[in-house]
């Protein structure tokens, strides 16, 4: 595969099955927000797999990933398990139409389950630079309460931004409130949502789920923007613009 040399600057552990790492190519590579790379690491040769890049293009050109290791073997569970500082990685060149609808002046409401937040983060990264008026809700979904990796990040990034509210739900075990419920479900609970631009992000049962619930809402497909995952390393996410 063709594409930009990175080098690993930082690799955290935020689970059993979770990391976090950043690295910067050695020439700029030019994306926006909303858009993937597909990632080739020394411990997988020859084999790539698709990721959400995490944040919005910065000044020193870092990027950032949330990656989540789907079994014993391939690009993402060596993205968790092996990959250290200092590792050399090659990237393709950005994809996906998905983005902020630059003409648009509602509200927000992000859905994310799982590494879906990766490009939900990305896409408040670039609305806290321009953002004065909106109001902006992140929905997170996930299993149980352990599963929530990015806890402390998502929630310095809510305290600096009095615009933003981030909303849990876990499925299979009560939450802090005590309650048992899928993330659709909550923002079905949450709602009305009568002039709100929608994201969803997660697992396409978790996307098509929520999808539903909007519809069933109401909500115009004309206000849904949504990227499904899927863990087989042949199959790159599907965006929907």
């Amino acid at each position: 595969m063709d594409g930009w040399h990175a080098q690993v600057l930082t690799h955290e552990r935020r689970g059993p099955d979770v990391a976090v790492f950043t690295c910067r190519a050695g020439v700029p590579l030019p994306y926006h927000p909303g858009q993937y790379v597909t990632i080739e690491c020394p411990y997988r040769p020859w084999q790539s797999r698709a990721y959400a890049i995490a944040n919005a293009p910065r000044r020193d050109q870092v990027l950032e990933f949330h990656v989540r290791a789907g079994g014993p073997a391939g690009v993402s569970s060596a993205l968790v398990h092996r990959l250290k500082i200092g590792d050399m990685l090659r990237l393709s060149e950005a994809h996906g139409t998905l983005a902020l609808d630059p003409f648009s002046r509602r509200d927000v409401v992000f859905v994310t389950g799982g590494t879906g937040l990766a490009p939900a983060k990305a896409l408040i990264e670039e609305l806290a630079r321009v953002n004065r008026t909106r109001w902006i809700h992140l929905f997170r979904g996930e299993r149980r309460r352990a599963d929530f990796y990015d806890r402390v990040s998502v929630d310095q990034l809510s305290q600096r931004h009095p615009w933003l509210t981030v909303i849990r739900a876990t499925s299979e075990e009560p939450d802090e409130n005590g309650e048992q419920v899928t993330v659709a479900d909550l923002v079905a609970r949450e709602g009305p949502w009568p002039d709100h631009d929608f994201y969803v992000f997660g697992s396409a049962p978790m996307v098509e789920s929520t999808l539903r619930r909007l519809d069933q809402m109401g909500v115009t497909d004309d206000r849904i923007r949504h990227g499904a995952y899927d863990f087989n390393p042949a199959v790159r996410p599907a965006w929907s613009p």
